[in-house]
């Protein structure tokens, strides 16, 4: 069976559009300071993290490896997954 890639889980590179807006909730580390989304960067293929700002509004990054700039909103009705994709 074929997977299905919905893209409203994929954050783009270097400042194009993104999709994904994370509820203001979300986190997966037990220290509030510390939130983060884990993106998978298909650019040179790495997993990597994008922490949230210090205004709570965005969680941003770069690749590991290339050094792309990724960013997604927070928001209201946004994707509670903690794993994304960015291309």
């Amino acid at each position: 069976m074929a997977e299905s890639h919905d893209n409203v889980d994929r954050i783009d590179i270097d400042g194009l559009e993104q999709s994904a807006k994370i509820p203001r909730g979300a986190t997966h580390a037990s220290d509030s300071d510390r939130r983060f989304i884990m993106v998978w960067f298909r650019c040179c293929h790495q997993y990597g993290r994008l922490s949230r700002n210090a205004a709570a509004t965005r969680y941003e990054g770069r690749c590991p490896r290339c050094g792309g700039n990724v960013s997604a909103g927070i928001g209201p009705g946004g994707s509670a997954r903690r794993i994304f994709e960015a291309r």
